[in-house]
């Protein structure tokens, strides 16, 4: 099967969350299907050399970004020349037409849902591509039920052609730990200027349990833009924790994975998520999660996890006090989040993924039918 890819999340400067797991996707697809080829689809000069094997890289420009042409001209002809069987179109939109069957996942509908700081014409591109796609594709993926419950909601016409594929993960490697990061115990927190995901509750629920808890530190990771920065600073200040508050930017892999190895808890308040993968990343290396219990989170952390209502401070400082305080409890929560997240296997993930790109290029005619 030849398969093309709009990478456009992965073949950028920076990949995050969407990219990376679109790149663990398809490695796990081409170990398991090495008769498949890929065409990653991008824009110009970012990528030298194809980051999966089976694949090759087609980048191009197009103008017209107010009607978003690269994806709704230029990427079906692309991959109409190419001569591919399917199209994944796989960041939550798809051209409003296409000669061959498309496939599209829906990560979130943060734009529509939440107030997350978007222009209004962000908000009204998104509705656009996202109904393009829900009108066009043959198959539509949602990584979680919480999303495909908006999507159904906000769109009848993907009811019935929706089904649900988590994200998988990765068990931790069986490897000596690292040095710790920073000064322990710590509770982890991943932070962001957005909105939604909700920092300031993080430091005023650190805040409440600080006292009994002399030694423990408060570290929020990701937290880059420095007007976000700035205004937690003054929060912790206020609070009283600011000689307890460390705030390391955005860090390299290898460094998130030290910061997940030595974390006593991660407290997770967003208000809304389409997946959460930092919460499967840190349950695999067995850290205990205190996690809000708003839109996809309840159903990635599951019975492993403390769920909790992210409005309600004493709450989430009384959740995260009860695991600081049993070192026994915390050990079997440890191996409870282990187990958990093995449940979510990225071959299982692939699996299911092909069987959804395979049954819409069935449907379709041959591509020399159509030239």
């Amino acid at each position: 099967m030849r398969i093309g890819i709009d990478a456009s999340s992965l073949l950028c400067a920076e990949p995050r969350g969407e990219g990376k797991s679109l790149l663990r996707l398809y490695q796990e697809i081409a170990r398991l299907r090495p008769d498949c080829s890929f065409v990653l689809f991008g824009l110009p000069g970012l990528f030298q050399s194809p980051p999966l094997p089976g694949s090759r890289i087609v980048t191009f420009d197009c103008p017209g970004f107010r009607w978003n042409s690269w994806e709704n001209l230029g990427l079906p002809w692309q991959a109409w020349r190419a001569g591919l069987d399917v199209l994944h179109c796989a960041s939550s939109g798809a051209p409003f037409w296409s000669p061959l069957p498309v496939v599209m996942t829906v990560h979130d509908l943060i734009p529509l849902l939440f107030d997350d700081g978007q222009t209004a014409a962000a908000r009204a591109g998104f509705q656009r591509r996202l109904g393009c796609g829900v009108r066009g594709a043959r198959h539509i993926i949602a990584v979680s039920a919480s999303t495909r419950r908006d999507l159904e909601a906000r769109f009848p016409a993907s009811v019935g052609k929706t089904t649900v594929i988590h994200w998988g993960s990765d068990p931790a490697p069986v490897t000596a730990a690292s040095a710790p990061p920073f000064p322990v115990p710590y509770v982890l927190a991943l932070g962001g200027a957005a909105p939604r995901k909700n920092t300031p509750a993080v430091v005023r629920a650190f805040a409440r349990l600080a006292p009994a808890f002399p030694r423990l530190h408060l570290v929020i990771v990701g937290l880059g833009h420095p007007g976000a920065r700035a205004a937690i600073e003054t929060l912790a200040a206020d609070c009283g924790i600011a000689e307890r508050l460390v705030l390391p930017g955005f860090v390299s892999e290898a460094l998130l994975t030290a910061c997940y190895q030595h974390a006593s808890a991660l407290c997770y308040l967003s208000l809304y998520e389409g997946f959460g993968l930092p919460l499967l990343e840190a349950m695999a290396q067995g850290v205990p999660v205190v996690a809000s219990n708003r839109a996809s989170i309840p159903e990635v952390i599951g019975p492993a996890g403390i769920s909790v209502d992210p409005d309600d401070l004493d709450a989430v400082a009384a959740a995260l006090s009860g695991v600081l305080a049993d070192p026994a409890g915390r050990s079997q929560a440890a191996a409870r989040a282990r187990d958990w997240a093995g449940r979510f296997s990225w071959r299982e993930t692939a699996m299911q993924t092909l069987a959804v790109l395979e049954q819409a290029a069935r449907c379709s005619e041959p591509v020399e039918r159509r030239r």
